[in-house]
Protein backbone atom coordinates (compact mmCIF):
# COMPACT_ATOMS: atom_id res chain seq x y z
CA UNK A 1 0.00 0.00 0.00
CA UNK A 2 0.93 3.67 -0.89
CA UNK A 3 0.90 6.45 1.94
CA UNK A 4 1.33 9.23 2.24
CA UNK A 5 3.15 11.82 4.64
CA UNK A 6 2.61 15.69 4.71
CA UNK A 7 5.89 17.26 4.73
CA UNK A 8 6.85 21.33 4.82
CA UNK A 9 6.25 22.58 1.27
CA UNK A 10 10.01 22.73 -0.19
CA UNK A 11 11.50 19.98 2.38
CA UNK A 12 10.13 16.72 0.33
CA UNK A 13 13.51 16.05 -0.75
CA UNK A 14 15.22 16.35 2.57
CA UNK A 15 12.37 14.16 3.85
CA UNK A 16 12.40 11.20 1.64
CA UNK A 17 16.30 10.96 2.45
CA UNK A 18 15.66 11.09 6.19
CA UNK A 19 12.85 8.80 5.56
CA UNK A 20 15.22 6.64 3.30
CA UNK A 21 18.19 6.58 6.00
CA UNK A 22 15.44 5.56 8.94
CA UNK A 23 14.36 2.92 7.22
CA UNK A 24 18.38 1.91 6.27
CA UNK A 25 19.28 1.85 10.11
CA UNK A 26 15.94 -0.02 11.14
CA UNK A 27 15.63 -2.51 8.57
CA UNK A 28 17.07 -5.32 11.25
CA UNK A 29 14.41 -4.16 13.61
CA UNK A 30 12.15 -3.75 11.14
CA UNK A 31 12.32 -6.91 9.37
CA UNK A 32 11.82 -8.64 12.93
CA UNK A 33 8.54 -7.39 13.74
CA UNK A 34 7.64 -8.43 10.65
CA UNK A 35 7.36 -4.40 9.01
CA UNK A 36 8.57 -3.62 5.66
CA UNK A 37 9.02 -0.36 3.68
CA UNK A 38 9.60 -0.86 -0.21
CA UNK A 39 9.62 2.29 -1.67
CA UNK A 40 10.03 6.27 -0.85
CA UNK A 41 9.27 8.45 -3.18
CA UNK A 42 8.90 12.13 -3.91
CA UNK A 43 7.78 14.62 -7.18
CA UNK A 44 8.58 17.82 -7.88
CA UNK A 45 4.57 17.75 -9.05
CA UNK A 46 3.83 16.87 -5.93
CA UNK A 47 4.31 19.49 -3.48
CA UNK A 48 4.20 18.88 0.39
CA UNK A 49 4.05 15.26 0.28
CA UNK A 50 6.47 12.27 0.60
CA UNK A 51 4.55 8.88 -0.82
CA UNK A 52 5.83 5.65 0.83
CA UNK A 53 5.18 2.35 0.24
CA UNK A 54 4.84 0.02 3.07
CA UNK A 55 2.91 -3.09 4.33
CA UNK A 56 0.99 -1.22 6.81
CA UNK A 57 -0.01 2.88 7.82
CA UNK A 58 2.06 1.67 11.71
CA UNK A 59 5.22 1.31 9.62
CA UNK A 60 5.42 4.40 8.23
CA UNK A 61 4.06 6.44 11.45
CA UNK A 62 7.18 4.56 13.04
CA UNK A 63 9.26 6.02 10.17
CA UNK A 64 8.29 8.87 10.22
CA UNK A 65 8.63 9.65 14.03
CA UNK A 66 11.49 11.79 14.81
CA UNK A 67 12.05 12.98 11.00
CA UNK A 68 12.14 16.95 10.82
CA UNK A 69 9.82 18.69 8.73
CA UNK A 70 7.00 15.76 8.21
CA UNK A 71 3.61 16.81 9.85
CA UNK A 72 2.37 13.31 10.21
CA UNK A 73 0.32 10.69 7.89
CA UNK A 74 -2.34 11.67 6.06
CA UNK A 75 -5.54 10.38 7.74
CA UNK A 76 -9.18 10.19 6.63
CA UNK A 77 -10.63 9.99 10.77
CA UNK A 78 -7.97 12.06 12.75
CA UNK A 79 -6.30 9.67 15.81
CA UNK A 80 -7.26 6.72 13.98
CA UNK A 81 -4.69 5.54 12.44
CA UNK A 82 -6.00 2.67 10.62
CA UNK A 83 -8.01 5.11 8.40
CA UNK A 84 -4.76 5.98 6.56
CA UNK A 85 -5.78 6.42 3.23
CA UNK A 86 -4.26 4.55 0.78
CA UNK A 87 -3.37 5.71 -2.85
CA UNK A 88 -3.48 3.43 -6.06
CA UNK A 89 -1.11 3.48 -8.77
CA UNK A 90 -3.44 4.50 -11.13
CA UNK A 91 -4.00 7.86 -9.16
CA UNK A 92 -0.15 8.57 -9.47
CA UNK A 93 -0.04 8.20 -12.44
CA UNK A 94 -0.49 11.93 -13.95
CA UNK A 95 2.03 12.77 -11.32
CA UNK A 96 4.75 10.01 -12.51
CA UNK A 97 3.82 10.24 -16.20
CA UNK A 98 6.67 12.90 -17.37
CA UNK A 99 5.30 16.14 -18.72
CA UNK A 100 5.89 17.61 -22.25
CA UNK A 101 9.13 19.64 -21.36
CA UNK A 102 7.43 22.66 -22.68
CA UNK A 103 4.50 23.55 -24.90
CA UNK A 104 5.00 23.97 -28.67
CA UNK A 105 6.25 26.94 -28.71
CA UNK A 106 9.19 28.80 -30.34
CA UNK A 107 10.86 31.90 -30.71
CA UNK A 108 9.23 35.04 -31.97
CA UNK A 109 5.63 33.69 -31.40
CA UNK A 110 3.00 36.21 -30.25
CA UNK A 111 1.24 34.83 -26.76
CA UNK A 112 -0.58 35.85 -24.36
CA UNK A 113 0.20 35.38 -20.96
CA UNK A 114 -2.81 33.68 -18.54
CA UNK A 115 -1.49 33.71 -15.24
CA UNK A 116 0.56 35.68 -12.81
CA UNK A 117 1.04 39.72 -12.41
CA UNK A 118 1.10 40.30 -16.58
CA UNK A 119 -2.33 37.87 -16.81
CA UNK A 120 -3.99 39.22 -20.09
CA UNK A 121 -0.96 41.21 -21.55
CA UNK A 122 0.34 40.17 -24.88
CA UNK A 123 4.31 38.87 -25.56
CA UNK A 124 6.33 38.22 -27.87
CA UNK A 125 8.69 35.54 -27.17
CA UNK A 126 12.56 35.95 -26.36
CA UNK A 127 13.86 32.93 -25.46
CA UNK A 128 13.11 29.29 -24.03
CA UNK A 129 14.87 27.48 -21.48
CA UNK A 130 13.47 23.86 -22.11
CA UNK A 131 15.42 22.74 -18.77
CA UNK A 132 13.87 25.33 -16.51
CA UNK A 133 10.44 25.07 -18.94
CA UNK A 134 9.97 28.74 -18.50
CA UNK A 135 10.24 31.25 -20.95
CA UNK A 136 11.86 34.69 -21.27
CA UNK A 137 8.91 37.39 -22.90
CA UNK A 138 8.91 40.81 -24.28
CA UNK A 139 5.38 42.67 -23.33
CA UNK A 140 4.25 43.55 -26.81
CA UNK A 141 1.93 46.90 -25.36
CA UNK A 142 4.61 48.27 -23.29
CA UNK A 143 6.39 51.51 -24.48
CA UNK A 144 9.34 49.86 -23.64
CA UNK A 145 10.56 46.18 -24.35
CA UNK A 146 11.04 44.78 -20.72
CA UNK A 147 12.06 41.13 -20.78
CA UNK A 148 9.92 39.20 -18.39
CA UNK A 149 10.98 35.62 -17.14
CA UNK A 150 7.21 33.01 -16.59
CA UNK A 151 6.45 30.18 -16.29
CA UNK A 152 5.67 28.19 -19.91
CA UNK A 153 2.40 26.77 -18.41
CA UNK A 154 1.21 30.25 -17.58
CA UNK A 155 0.92 31.23 -21.30
CA UNK A 156 -1.24 30.51 -24.69
CA UNK A 157 -0.15 30.85 -28.59
CA UNK A 158 -1.92 33.50 -30.17
CA UNK A 159 0.59 34.01 -33.19
CA UNK A 160 3.03 31.64 -34.84
CA UNK A 161 5.64 33.00 -35.57
CA UNK A 162 5.89 30.65 -38.90
CA UNK A 163 3.28 29.58 -40.29
CA UNK A 164 3.59 25.74 -39.98
CA UNK A 165 1.05 24.44 -37.83
CA UNK A 166 2.27 22.73 -34.75
CA UNK A 167 0.76 19.24 -33.17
Amino acid sequence: MIYTVKVTSGQERFVAEMLYQNAMNQRAEMAKEGKEVYSILYTTGLKGYVLVEADSPGTVEDLARGVPKTRGLILKKKGDLSSAGTIAIAELEKTLVPTPTIQEVSKGDIIEIIAGPFKGEKARIANIDETKREITVELTEAAVPIPVVIRSDDVRVMKASDEERRV
